[in-house]
């Protein structure tokens, strides 16, 4: 029997796949380094952390286990990407500003798989309009991790991904990811409706994350400590629901509870929506509840406490003096 051989994220085979991680933070880094971890050969796309990342390399604490992730190579702009890689991750945040398909295309080839790993519906449809000819994976992670220095990352809790082919059925490329991540130690679902796991996903997202702003940068815990936040925060998930259903998507009748109870065992955990308002940074609220407002609007679905999230949010995060700009 031939020996076994683990995979070693620092010198990778020469026939790995290659990857390219665009929006290597604390999501983009974490499983950036798994994917490693799993033998690949995994480029990332830094911007403030660039310096540190080329000559350190990303240290992530764990809950399943300290690891280190020296990326293959360290660029600052996916224009660097001198071949074409196997995999394109891009895991930067779902901002209206930013065009990712023209910043992508300098690193895409004809063969190159897209992945998005971000949050919100409907993001998928520029990409492939795009990009036609490119396979393209609709990806969500499940996440508590976060970026506490240049090069550090904590990761708190959980860790699976769902991953399937836009805009449905199956794939070869996709399963080959999903043996990358199950080989890193990342749980992995491949579901052949992706848009409806997004919907799926955006019950808790739409929720959680502008109450935690608005409530002064509540955790979770905080949050359902207060029967008051945790009526409204089980209100804005009935109405997610609600228009999901007349968009196509059906949730099952137990997404709300199993939601509420799924975050009760967390440990207190304070929201990627809250830390980017902390940091002076924009807020995904055109993603995460603009789009599902404008869904349940056609669809003549009333959307109150959605709408009414929304307006305090756009309201708080106006332009306000020294906010940073996203840039890769």
């Amino acid at each position: 029997m031939p020996a076994h051989h683990t995979p070693n994220p620092n010198n990778p085979p020469v026939d790995s796949p290659s990857i390219l991680v665009v929006g290597s933070g604390a999501v983009g880094g974490f499983y950036g380094g798994k994917l490693a971890k799993a033998g690949a050969r995994v480029t990332t796309v830094q911007r403030s952390d660039f310096e540190v990342v080329r000559q350190q390399g990303i240290a992530i604490e764990s809950i399943d286990g300290d690891f280190h992730f020296t990326p293959h190579e360290v660029l600052r702009s996916p224009g660097e990407c001198k071949t074409p890689p196997d995999y394109l991750l891009v895991t930067l945040k779902s901002l209206p500003e930013l065009d990712i398909p023209t910043l992508i295309r300098p690193a895409a080839g004809p063969g190159t798989v897209i992945v998005l790993m971000q949050n919100g519906i409907d993001i998928e449809e520029p990409v492939a309009r795009a990009f036609p000819d490119n396979p393209l994976i609709s990806a969500l992670a499940f996440v508590c991790v976060q970026r506490i220095a240049p090069g550090r990352i904590r990761h708190l809790c959980f860790g699976r991904v769902t991953i399937g082919l836009y805009p449905s059925g199956p794939s070869a490329a996709v399963g080959r990811l999903e043996r990358l991540f199950r080989a890193g130690g990342i749980p992995c679902q491949v579901t052949e409706q992706p848009r409806t796991a997004r919907w799926a996903k955006l019950v808790w997202n739409a929720a959680f994350n502008p109450v935690s702003v608005l409530a002064g940068h509540a955790t979770t815990t905080e949050m359902l400590a207060m029967p008051e936040c945790e009526q409204l925060i089980t209100e804005v998930m009935k109405e997610v629901v609600s228009v999901a259903r007349l968009a196509g998507h059906e949730l099952p009748e137990s997404t709300v509870e199993e939601n509420l109870r799924a975050t009760r065992r967390m440990e207190p955990y304070l929201t990627s929506m809250a830390l980017d308002h902390m940091a002076n940074r924009p807020l995904e609220s055109e993603a995460i509840l603009g789009a599902a407002i404008r869904h349940g609007e056609r669809l003549g679905v009333p959307t109150p406490c959605l709408s009414g999230l929304y307006a305090m949010l756009t309201l708080l995060t106006r332009k306000r003096p020294g906010e940073s700009e996203t840039t890769v």
